[in-house]
């Protein structure tokens, strides 16, 4: 087992992507799975069928911001790998991060890049940064950036001064995260020759789809505004809204005409984010289904 780096992913119901990476990763790494449905009988099969992984079951659905950091304080190792289980990354790859942070040492967090990144980037560049041009650096083609999103790794060391905002359920809360890094000095770094596979929004089977739709529409328009006033300004918060409003309001009248109850429903539930947001009230919804 490599004693250098602790897995750590944040599930809902994920057994068969978390069956799938373990596999794949051999038991390297020690693992620690924060298992968000509480489900013990989850907890009892993956622990049965793997070798070094630790599945916690909280007492309620923690969300993604608190798992990370429960996830964290529990990591015995200075390296600590942070995952949603929608992911397909490597043994190299890993080897290669860990590598990374040996060669960097002085940072808050390194991450690979997506494989599609004409798509989309999980990372940032809002000033103009150095490439590295040490050819200890060279190898991996680290840049230096000034947010990342999801999937990284992250020295335990430096950032358990700046964990992540438990306000935020459910999106943004990276983001928020290695910006908050980087506005205190701290280091965040891309490794664009190590590169991982992000499926996106395959986390639960497709009999959640409901479940998904609908947490989705509450608390991606919540945490949008929240991270704007955050970081920026009430204001501002609003003008990066208001957008999506204006759009849901007028999907929301053209499904009331065509009698569609179903996205009707999601429209509510996507004002309802809004509005909770904009009054200050907290990331309190929780669909059952």
């Amino acid at each position: 087992m490599n004693n250098d780096l602790t897995l750590v992913f944040s599930s809902y119901k994920s057994e068969h992507l978390l069956n799938k990476i373990l596999n794949q990763l051999k038991n390297k790494y020690q693992t620690i799975i924060i298992e968000n449905s509480c489900d013990v009988r989850i907890k009892k099969r993956l622990e049965d069928n793997f070798k070094n992984i630790n599945v916690v079951i909280p007492k309620k659905n923690l969300g993604l911001a608190a798992s990370y950091n429960l996830g964290i304080k529990k990591a015995k190792t200075k390296l600590v790998f942070l995952n949603n289980p929608d992911l397909n990354i490597n043994d190299k790859a890993i080897k290669n991060l860990i590598k990374c942070a040996k060669m960097i040492k002085n940072f808050g967090v390194i991450s690979p890049i997506y494989k599609k990144e004409k798509s989309y980037k999980n990372y940032n560049i809002l000033s103009l940064k150095n490439i590295y041009s040490r050819k200890v650096f060279k190898e991996f083609d680290i840049i230096e950036v000034d947010t990342i999103d999801n999937n990284f790794l992250v020295n335990k060391n430096i950032i358990k001064n700046y964990l992540f905002d438990e306000r935020f359920f459910l999106y943004f809360e990276t983001v928020d995260f290695t910006r908050n890094l980087q506005k205190n000095g701290e280091k965040l770094y891309v490794a664009r020759k190590i590169k991982f596979h992000h499926y996106g929004s395959s986390s639960l089977p497709k009999n959640y789809s409901n479940l998904v739709n609908k947490t989705r529409a509450f608390h991606y328009n919540w945490s949008k505004f929240y991270y704007f006033q955050k970081n920026f300004n009430y204001l501002y918060a609003l003008k990066k809204i208001f957008p999506s409003m204006i759009k849901i309001f007028i999907n929301f009248t053209i499904n009331i005409f065509r009698m569609d109850f179903k996205n009707l429903k999601i429209n509510t539930i996507e004002l309802l984010g809004i509005f909770s947001a904009i009054t200050c009230l907290g990331s309190y919804y929780r669909p059952k289904n």
